[in-house]
């Protein structure tokens, strides 16, 4: 009987691979959808969140634009409708945070609730907990997309085009490409400062800024158009905009699509070898357990 447990032991230690680490993340993903779930007022939040975003800036815009279109908006960019413009932008806002935020702090959780040594000692990649956190993040955030567009098109008569659905979700695959970089870099922050919420609310906050969500970059001052234009959630918003509104006659697209596939590769490479140098430093000062 001990050997049996222990040849069982061995092969679960010996298990390496995509197949094995992909299911250590999404049991991950799982386990803290189960926490979520098992708290009504989070799941209230969840559900209400979006609309408090977008909400506001529809009352705003209403004022200052006294109808649902805009001559100045469609000198900018083309359009008119400001509504489906702001709509369909802000969206990307709950997916930006939730994955920043909650990928980014997911160590933190562990570390708070005392797991975390635990789980830096199983036989996975140290990067699959931070996918883990990632893909509950990304089914979080991805769920109140399309909470407020569908209540857009329900309630504020926000339009979008069917064509353009595909090709805009492959825009949100290779955004969270992108982010996922920023969240590795936010994770080394949290890692190294502990309370480092101060730096990622600059980051977050920075990031959502120069995005294109709610007003064209055109209107920013030029340099804070040049950090725009080197962030990935920049063109990640500009493609899924370009596609809802224009489905496949977009003509950014090729522009869009290549300039975020460069920068998803830089953040990326950036973020990951960050952590990895990190995490293997702070396990070497033997700090994980402190607070």
């Amino acid at each position: 009987m001990e050997h049996e447990e222990t040849e069982s032991f061995r092969r679960m230690w010996a298990r390496a691979g995509f197949r094995a680490e992909a299911k250590a993340a999404w049991a991950i993903a799982i386990n803290i959808w189960k926490i979520e779930l098992s708290y009504p007022l989070s799941v209230l939040w969840f559900i209400v969140m979006p609309f408090l975003w977008f909400i506001p800036m529809l009352i705003t815009g209403s004022a200052v634009a006294g109808g649902t279109e805009s001559a100045v908006l469609n000198d900018l960019v083309g359009t008119r409708d400001w509504v489906t413009y702001i709509a369909i932008g802000t969206s990307i806002i709950g997916l930006t945070i939730s994955i920043m935020w909650g990928t980014g702090f997911s160590l933190r959780r562990e570390q708070n609730s005392g797991t975390l040594e635990t789980l830096m000692s199983t036989p996975i990649g140290r990067s699959t907990l931070v996918w883990g956190s990632m893909l509950h993040n990304l089914s979080h955030g991805g769920l109140g997309v399309i909470l407020q567009l569908g209540a857009a098109i329900i309630f504020f008569g926000v339009t979008i085009n069917a064509w353009g659905i595909f090709p805009a979700l492959g825009i949100i695959a290779l955004a969270v490409i992108g982010l996922q970089g920023v969240a590795f870099a936010v994770t080394c922050i949290v890692l190294l400062a502990k309370q480092g919420w101060m730096i990622v609310e600059f980051i977050s906050s920075g990031l959502l800024l120069v995005a294109p969500m709610s007003y064209p970059l055109s209107v920013l001052p030029p340099i804070l158009q040049y950090v725009g234009m080197a962030s990935p959630l920049t063109w990640s918003v500009e493609g899924f905009r370009g596609f809802l509104m224009n489905g496949l006659a977009y003509q950014g697209v090729v522009q869009a699509v290549l300039t975020l596939v460069i920068l998803d590769m830089i953040f990326f490479a950036f973020g990951a070898l960050m952590f990895r140098y990190t995490e293997r430093y702070v396990r070497a000062k033997g700090a994980l357990e402190q607070f």
